[in-house]
């Protein structure tokens, strides 16, 4: 980014970023524009004009302040800006509950079947949109969005993965760690805990467990494609290294409604991750360390429960 540094930009993408968390998290208005109920009675407009005001509020004063107004004269860049905002506010909004019920089953069925269903939701909704936009618009474009062929600084992220395990044993005996993780809770798959034993739907509690994380970590990799993929590297086509920004304050969003910290700390996670992506040009670094956190987090607890009881 040293390349066309320029300090205004960032301080002003910095504060348009920390003032829709102070409303996020502050106001009452705030709140319910991240709910969905606000100011119109559509979520999925709510949603839309959300995540759409936030990412060309930051994205169209950054490009002026770089002096890139020839990437503001661009139709492509408010084409796929607004397609890309779109397809994450209809994600955000939607809701398999709005749509389906079964009245036969059990909660407990029930409830495993939306969790799974919502792991899987951005993977069967976001995906064919960038397919569309990849094959329609971004034809220069090597792969889709970042999947295709690349290696460079893996090893890198590798090392700092498993740098970070330590961090992550240590925490992983904190009392929001235990009552939070494992997102796939195999004692909510049946009356007997064993593994080995008949949960929902007839097929093993393993089964159910192997499926949910399965679906839990795609999460993940579908986020990189997003966001390190088609807001920085598909972007990029259109307005080179200026397409961090935006997607930052487009990332932080997604994070409205979790803990605080959480949310602040993914300015610093997503900035990182963008650079990274425009600079190699493919996602594998993030994807490395998005599912290898996700998953390492999955594994520590589950041992914990079923080895020292806890």
């Amino acid at each position: 980014m040293r390349l066309d540094f320029k300090l205004l930009p960032y301080i002003y993408a910095l504060t348009i970023i920390a003032l829709s968390i102070v409303i996020a998290y502050t106001t009452k208005f705030g709140a319910s524009v991240v709910d969905g109920t606000a100011p119109f009675s559509n979520k999925y407009v709510n949603k839309i004009l959300m995540y759409s005001a936030l990412y060309f509020l930051v994205a169209v004063p950054v490009l002026i302040f770089q002096g890139k107004y020839k990437s503001i004269n661009k139709s492509h860049f408010y084409l796929k800006g607004f397609v890309l905002t779109a397809m994450v506010g209809f994600n955000s909004a939607f809701s398999w509950r709005d749509y389906l019920n079964f009245p036969m089953s059990t909660f407990e069925e029930q409830r495993y079947f939306f969790k799974f269903l919502f792991e899987i939701k951005g993977l069967l909704i976001q995906l064919p949109v960038l397919l569309i936009l990849r094959f329609w618009i971004d034809k220069q474009v090597k792969g889709l969005y970042g999947i295709c062929r690349g290696n460079n600084h893996i090893k890198a992220y590798m090392w700092l993965f498993l740098l970070m395990m330590p961090i992550l044993i240590t925490i992983s005996f904190t009392p929001d760690f235990l009552s939070y993780y494992p997102m796939g809770k195999p004692w909510q798959f049946g009356a007997d805990t064993a593994l080995s034993s008949k949960g929902l739907f007839g097929y093993s509690i393993w089964a159910h467990l192997l499926t949910f994380e399965i679906a839990y970590i795609s999460a993940f990799f579908i986020v990189e494609v997003v966001y390190r993929g088609a807001f920085v590297i598909g972007m990029g086509t259109t307005i080179g290294r200026s397409a961090v920004l935006p997607m930052v304050a487009v990332y932080v969003a997604i994070h409205f409604g979790k803990p605080v910290m959480e949310t602040i700390s993914s300015i610093f996670g997503g900035f990182a991750l963008g650079v990274l992506a425009y600079q190699t040009k493919h996602i594998w670094g993030g994807v490395i360390i998005h599912m290898g956190i996700a998953l390492a987090i999955e594994v520590i607890r589950l041992l914990q429960y079923y080895i020292l009881g806890i």
